[in-house]
C-alpha cells in the first residue's frame, strides 16, 4: 500500500535516485478487491480498522480527497488505472520535461508520479539510443519545447521515436556496456548519499547546496568551500575539520570521479555502437557535433 516513488528530478541517466520518498498507493475497489470493497455504507469503517495509521493521514484531507473527479470507488482509493502491475516490472523511465537526457532502468518496483512516463519492458538497445547524443541532437529538432528551453517527451513524440535495428553483435555489446553504466551510477549515487549524509552528521549541513550536491564536479579545495559557504561565516572549520573533508575526499570522492571517467568512455563506446547502427557516415556524425545543441549528453572526443 505504501510505495516508494520517484519524480521528474530523481531521474538521472541509467540509474535514478531515489529520495526516500513514498506514496500512499489504495487502489480503486473496482480494480482490486479490498477488506472493505463489497462493504457498502460500513466500507470506512472497515477501512479504518484495516489500516488506522493511514486512516488517520488521510482523514485530515478527507473533504479534499472527497471533491476530487478522478477518485476511486471511495473517497480513499485512488482512480482506477489499468497498468498497476506496470509499475512493479522492469521499465524504462525518463521525466516528461527535461532539459537534458536523462532515460534509466528501474527494476526494483518503484512508482512514480505525473511528471515522468515509463515504457515497460527491459530493452537495452532502446536504452542505449534514447540516451545517446544522437538522439538528443534528433529530439532538439523534432520534440515540443518548452520553458527555458526544456524538452517535452511526450507519449505521442516517444512512441514515434526512430529507432535503428543492431546487429546481434552490437546488441550484445551495448547490454555489456549498458550493465556496467547502471552498476556505476548506482555506485556514485550511494557515494554521493553518503558524503552529504556524513556533511549533515560532523558539519550541520542539513541543505546542502546544488554545487555540494554534484560532489564529483568539486576538487577537494572546491569542497572545502562550499562546505564553508553553507555552514557560514560564524561557524569557522578548525584544523581537525578540514583534514576530516580532505581525507574524505581522497577515500571516497576521488575514487567516484574515476568510476565517472570510466563511464564516459563507456558512454562514448556505446553512442559510437548507436551510431553505426544508423549507418551515419564520418561526414554526418561530424555535421551532427558542428550543429550540436545545447546539452548535448557528451561531449565530442
Amino acid at each position: 500500500m505504501i510505495k516508494p516513488y520517484l519524480r521528474g528530478q530523481d531521474i538521472n541517466r541509467w540509474k535514478a535516485q531515489w529520495n526516500d520518498l513514498w506514496m500512499i498507493t489504495i487502489k480503486s475497489s473496482s480494480d482490486y478487491k479490498s477488506e472493505w470493497s463489497d462493504k457498502g455504507d460500513l466500507a470506512e469503517k472497515v477501512f479504518s480498522y484495516s489500516y488506522p495509521s493511514v486512516y488517520q493521514h488521510l482523514l485530515k484531507y478527507r473533504d479534499r480527497l472527497i471533491s476530487r473527479s478522478d477518485q476511486g470507488t471511495f473517497w480513499w482509493e485512488l482512480r482506477s488505472c489499468a497498468y498497476w502491475n506496470s509499475f512493479e516490472k522492469p521499465k524504462i523511465i525518463f521525466p516528461e520535461i527535461t532539459w537534458r537526457s536523462q532515460w534509466c532502468f528501474d527494476t526494483e518496483g518503484l512508482y512514480t508520479n505525473n511528471t515522468v512516463y515509463f515504457l515497460q519492458g527491459n530493452e537495452y538497445w532502446l536504452l542505449a539510443v534514447a540516451n545517446s547524443p544522437v538522439n538528443w541532437w534528433y529530439s532538439w529538432r523534432k520534440a515540443i519545447h518548452g520553458k527555458d528551453e526544456a524538452l517535452r517527451f511526450i507519449k505521442k513524440y516517444v512512441l514515434k521515436m526512430p529507432i535503428p535495428i543492431p546487429t546481434s553483435e552490437v546488441l550484445l555489446k551495448s547490454k555489456e556496456l549498458i550493465d556496467r553504466l547502471i552498476n556505476i551510477s548506482q555506485k556514485l549515487n550511494t557515494t554521493t548519499n553518503t558524503i552529504l549524509d556524513w556533511l549533515c552528521v560532523e558539519f550541520e549541513i542539513t541543505k546542502p547546496n546544488q554545487k555540494l550536491r554534484s560532489l564529483l564536479d568539486l576538487n577537494s579545495d572546491s569542497l572545502i568551500t562550499e562546505v564553508r559557504k553553507v555552514r557560514g561565516k560564524k561557524k569557522l572549520l578548525s584544523a581537525a575539520a578540514l583534514k576530516a573533508l580532505r581525507e574524505e575526499y581522497s577515500t571516497t570522492i576521488a575514487p567516484a570521479k574515476e568510476l565517472a571517467l570510466e563511464a564516459l568512455q563507456l558512454e562514448h563506446q556505446l553512442s559510437d555502437l548507436v551510431n553505426q547502427a544508423y549507418g551515419l557516415t564520418p561526414e554526418e556524425i561530424d555535421l551532427m557535433w558542428k550543429t550540436a545543441p545545447p546539452r548535448m549528453p557528451l561531449h565530442r572526443e
